[in-house]
């Protein structure tokens, strides 16, 4: 697999996203947030999807531009609708209007998103807030559609993989970030198995009967299979019962619809809450509370297989730090089909450093 200087991918990516109509600004945003997600490790959120954000740019599924609208505004909280510009643009103004508020003042701020394309890596937005000393929980649902997660005792697809982050600063180096799909796997990890030609493991997805298959094209179907909700199949119940909160909390307070048959629109919704730490202890001592935490949690001794406990956003930490030395992988599928849209724009592509 080529390996590319990140620097080269985000100039890549901003340029493609440009030579459709992006204005700049959003182009090198949306562009810095995939790369991002490359170094930390999240493949399935990186430039692989460059060809797909630039088709749906071409489509107009994308809205390139379109301005963030407020809906519904109060001290504490606001609706906004994205107008389908590109997800990474629409979260990223939405975290930060939710930020503005708890600096206002406020002790907590919740903001709902809609009409939002593809928003990416959620995590990413959650640790925005973290970075200035918040603790965030984001939330987000496929504003009716993109359904691919099976209902635990069901064999259809109902919901989509209905993610969750939850960050949290740490005055270490990198923040605690939890950010997780509430089912066994996700779209994003699909393609890649994809890509690679590999098999997926066993116990994560079922074919179009509700027969559990290592065959990712059973999950592509025809008739299409499914993910299962996270913990099948012992504990299945409760990444489901996750994935119903997030699909309600997102969809229907941002009033972008919670799963459906047949949506207007399918894309993401949000349901982003910040709190204020200083409004409930100092800053230093809720850094040397949980420094103290994570200190007496990682003593523990490896178990087998194990060689030491990391924390959510930890292995993401040293994923960044490692592959920004050494630079991203991008797999021979992606990058044949990145080279061919990158032709059609006549956008230079970079040479790879290996």
């Amino acid at each position: 697999m080529p390996r590319f200087d990140p620097s080269a991918l985000r100039t890549l990516g901003a340029a493609l996203f440009e030579a459709v109509g992006t204005p700049a600004t959003d182009a090198e945003l949306v562009a810095g947030h995939m790369v991002e997600s490359g170094l930390m490790g999240h493949d399935s959120h990186s430039v692989l999807r460059y060809p797909q954000y630039v088709e749906a740019a071409r489509s107009g599924r994308i809205q390139c531009g379109a301005a963030m609208e407020v809906l519904s505004d109060r001290a504490l909280t606001a609706q906004v609708s994205g107008h389908w510009n590109f997800g990474a643009v629409t979260a990223t103004k939405a975290v930060q209007l939710a930020i503005d508020k708890v600096r206002a003042g406020g002790a907590i701020s919740a903001v709902t998103a809609r009409d939002c394309w593809h928003v990416g890596r959620l995590g990413g937005f959650a640790a925005m807030a973290a970075e200035q000393n918040l603790i965030a929980i984001l939330m987000c649902n496929g504003q009716g559609g993109d359904l691919s997660v099976v209902p635990f005792g069901g064999r259809e697809r109902r919901l989509p993989t209905n993610p969750l982050a939850v960050a949290l600063p740490t005055g270490r180096d990198w923040p605690i970030v939890l950010d997780m799909a509430t089912s066994m796997t996700s779209g994003g990890a699909m393609r890649v198995y994809r890509n690679l030609g590999q098999p997926v493991p066993q116990g994560l997805v079922v074919d179009g009967h509700g027969h559990s298959t290592t065959d990712v094209e059973q999950y592509y179907g025809p008739p299409m299979g499914g993910l299962l909700p996270l913990g099948f199949p012992g504990a299945g119940h409760k990444g489901f019962g996750l994935s119903l909160l997030v699909d309600m909390l997102s969809g229907a307070l941002s009033r972008g619809g919670c799963s459906q048959a047949d949506p207007p629109e399918p894309g993401n919704a949000l349901f982003i809450t910040l709190l204020d730490i200083e409004a409930f202890t100092p800053i230093s001592a809720f850094h040397e509370e949980v420094q103290l935490f994570v200190d007496w949690v990682k003593s523990a001794p490896p178990g087998e297989g194990f060689d030491e406990v990391m924390f959510p956003g930890e292995k993401a930490h040293r994923a960044y730090q490692k592959r920004s030395r050494e630079g991203l992988f991008v797999d021979a599928l992606a990058w044949a089909q990145i080279s061919e849209v990158a032709g059609e724009l006549g956008v230079p592509l970079p040479t790879p450093n290996n």
